[in-house]
C-alpha cells in the first residue's frame, strides 16, 4: 500500500459513539472546565446515593440501550436506578438520568442527535449542561416525550426529578 493509499484509509476511533449507525470520534479529551463540571456533577450524585439503589457513573462509561447492538453512547454522568442493567462493559438498557457537559465539539451532537435518542430510549430525565454560560437544561420525559426544558442559571437550586430527596444547588457545580 503507497502512502496516498495508507492516508485514504480511515482508521477507527479509539473511543466512539455508534448512534443510529453514525460513528462519532470521541478521541479528543474534554476541557479542563467540562471536567472540572463534569466531575462535580457526579460527585454530587455519588455521594447522595451512596448506599443507594440508583447509582452514578462518569465517562468513560458505556450505555447499550440494546444487547442486540453495538450502538452506544458514553455520556459525561448517567444514573442508573435498576441494577440489573449494570454490566462489565457499562449499562445495558435505559439509565434513568443522563448528563452530557458541552463543549464545542459536541454541543450539535448533544442537542440534536443524542437528544432524539436518549427521548427514543426512554431516558426519564435528560440534563444538557452549558460550563461556558453556567446553565443546566433540564428535559423530563412526559408521555415517551421529551417537554420543554426547564432552564437553570448557575445561582438557581432544583428537585431532581428522578430523586425524590436531591437538591441540586448549582453553586455547587459552577464555582
Amino acid at each position: 500500500m503507497n502512502k496516498m493509499e495508507e492516508a485514504m484509509v480511515q482508521e477507527e476511533p479509539e473511543r466512539y459513539e455508534l448512534i443510529d449507525g453514525v460513528i462519532y470520534d470521541m478521541t479528543v479529551p474534554p476541557s479542563t472546565g467540562h471536567q472540572r463540571v463534569s466531575n462535580r456533577i457526579y460527585a454530587i450524585f455519588a455521594n447522595h446515593l451512596r448506599g443507594k439503589t440508583c447509582e452514578a457513573f462518569h465517562a468513560p462509561f458505556g450505555v447499550w440501550f440494546s444487547e442486540k447492538d453495538d450502538e452506544h453512547v458514553e455520556p459525561d454522568v448517567v444514573v442508573v436506578c435498576d441494577p440489573s442493567k449494570i454490566q462489565d462493559k457499562g449499562c445495558v438498557g435505559t439509565p434513568d438520568l443522563v448528563v452530557e457537559v458541552l463543549s464545542p465539539v459536541t454541543a450539535a451532537k448533544d442537542r440534536k442527535v443524542k437528544l432524539r435518542r436518549y427521548q427514543r430510549a426512554g431516558v426519564r430525565e435528560y440534563w444538557i449542561v452549558d460550563p461556558t454560560h453556567k446553565t443546566v437544561e433540564v428535559y423530563r420525559l412526559e408521555e415517551n416525550v421529551f417537554g420543554k426544558p426547564d432552564v437553570y442559571s448557575e445561582d438557581d437550586t432544583f428537585h431532581v426529578g428522578i430523586l425524590d430527596d436531591l437538591l441540586m444547588n448549582l453553586r455547587d457545580v459552577f464555582y
